[in-house]
């Protein structure tokens, strides 16, 4: 089981491989880091550990903290050192914040990305690790992992995000490695969806420190009770009602049944089509229908 250790609070006493960096969305190069980490902290016989923060670095994440926990779990990581980014940590010197964790934690090596910045106004670097690892008095070895990139652009959440404030959802699941999702209860709406379109849909509250998509019609799959269904999710407004209200509605086609207060996640796939005003409830009837038969290939 994944172990907690909260920043400067908590001990972890066997000798470990820490693995440095923000987290926030675990895309592809993060993937290729904690792959080569799991295997150098099993080569050495290290406990593996992964730093992380807590509320991530910005007020919107890719991911939920528990999400990121999930998928570090993937990785046989024995435990999280998690870190609350406040203006404290933030002013720590890189060297400092080095020897905090040591003081904790038994490190006997460090990896990172080959972008890692670290430490007051950003000042630490791997070159920051590597000076301080070469010198035998502190006894631990460092490596760092070379950049991933993507049409020649390095990976980074920061262009994840572009993309999915953009509506290109395809190619930040690719550089995901993974669909974008989102995890909520269905909640009551108007019922619109049922009553005068023909379109039973379940309503879920946009969670509020999630990375936003851009507002727009996607193809969707959900998970529901284990099994997955295809689906259509009008992230935005209803401007052809009158509701400028921004939620996430999900129609799927090959479920029935009642999902009010059920927790469900629902995987974006593609980006179908922008929300428009229709002149009437037919009119936008028939375009989702024209919209599941899109998704549905």
């Amino acid at each position: 089981m994944l172990e907690i250790v909260n920043y400067n609070e908590n001990e972890y006493n066997f000798p470990s491989l820490l693995v440095l960096g923000c987290f926030d969305s675990f895309h592809t190069g993060h993937a290729q880091l904690l792959k080569k980490a799991a295997l150098n902290a099993k080569i050495n016989g290290l406990d593996l550990g992964v730093m992380l923060f807590k509320n991530g670095k910005d007020a919107k994440n890719v991911l939920s903290l528990d999400e990121r926990l999930k998928i570090i779990e993937g990785y046989k990581a024995k435990f999280v050192l998690l870190i609350d980014y406040t203006e404290e940590f933030k002013a720590n010197k890189p060297l400092d914040f080095l020897r905090t964790v040591e003081e904790k934690i038994n490190v006997k090596a460090y990896m990172s990305g080959k972008d890692f910045r670290f430490g007051a106004k950003a000042a630490g670097k791997g070159a920051t690790i590597k000076k301080y690892a070469d010198d035998d008095d502190n006894g631990v070895w460092y490596e760092a992992v070379k950049d991933v990139t993507y049409n020649g652009e390095k990976i980074s959440t920061t262009l994840i995000k572009e993309k999915l404030a953009a509506g290109e959802i395809s190619v930040a699941n690719e550089l995901l490695g993974r669909n974008f999702s989102v995890t909520g209860e269905v909640v009551g709406g108007a019922e619109r969806g049922t009553t005068v379109l023909g379109f039973p849909t379940a309503n879920l509250v946009y969670p509020e420190g999630k990375a936003e998509i851009k507002q727009g019609v996607y193809k969707v799959a959900c998970n529901v009770n284990g099994e997955t269904h295809i689906g259509i999710a009008n992230f935005g407004g209803r401007p052809t009602f009158g509701d400028d209200e921004v939620l996430l509605e999900v129609y799927i086609s090959s479920f029935n049944g009642d999902l009010y207060g059920k927790t469900i996640t629902v995987e974006f796939v593609d980006y179908i089509r922008d929300i428009v005003r229709f002149n009437s409830a037919e009119e936008l009837k028939a375009q989702l229908e024209k919209d599941m038969q899109t998704a549905l290939g």
